[in-house]
């Protein structure tokens, strides 16, 4: 392979991983008006008050981070193993760690300082699971719950990087 095939091909594959994250994120952000909210018993949807709102920014920075990350590790690597190509895991936690670190989706303030716990709260945590799940044909759902909320703790009071998520990511997909 020419290293201008090499450079085609993973610009292709960068491309194709910007355009599904962004469709993701369209996608989730379509159904957090399903939420139903404790405090109000109802839809979040039906609040009438717009809950969350979308930094599209923020979003192009966390994938501008996947990009240089996931280069960074295939550079990494050199002759040290037998394939350049990471794993799935690998992108996965990337994927993961980017997205959850940076603050894509901001709660507006009546759910900012509400005291209930929910899942409002982890909107950033939910979608940064999900894309990773979704990119290794994982459906997020049949994660265990206890491994789901361990991720989310980690995202959010541990320190935690694209590795070790690798690794995570990795045993996952071996789940029956």
């Amino acid at each position: 392979m020419t290293p201008k095939e090499a450079e085609e091909i993973t610009s292709a594959f960068f491309d194709k991983l910007e355009n599904g994250i962004t469709s993701k994120y369209h996608e989730y952000l379509g159904n957090v008006k399903n939420i139903v909210c404790k405090v109000q018993n109802r839809t979040i949807y039906s609040i009438n008050k717009k809950v969350c709102h979308a930094d599209y920014g923020a979003l192009s920075d966390a994938f501008i981070e996947i990009k240089n990350d996931i280069i960074f590790l295939i550079k990494r690597r050199g002759n040290l193993i037998d394939s350049l190509k990471p794993s799935l895991g690998k992108i996965a936690g990337v994927i993961a760690y980017r997205l959850a670190k940076s603050q894509i989706i901001h709660l507006q303030e009546g759910c900012a300082f509400c005291s209930e716990l929910c899942t409002a709260k982890k909107l950033n945590q939910l979608f940064a699971l999900r894309c990773a799940c979704d990119y290794m044909g994982i459906q997020c759902h049949y994660v265990p719950e206890h491994i789901r909320k361990e991720l989310f703790y980690s995202f959010s009071y541990r320190h935690v990087n694209q590795e070790t998520l690798g690794l995570v990511f990795d045993a996952l997909k071996e789940l029956p």
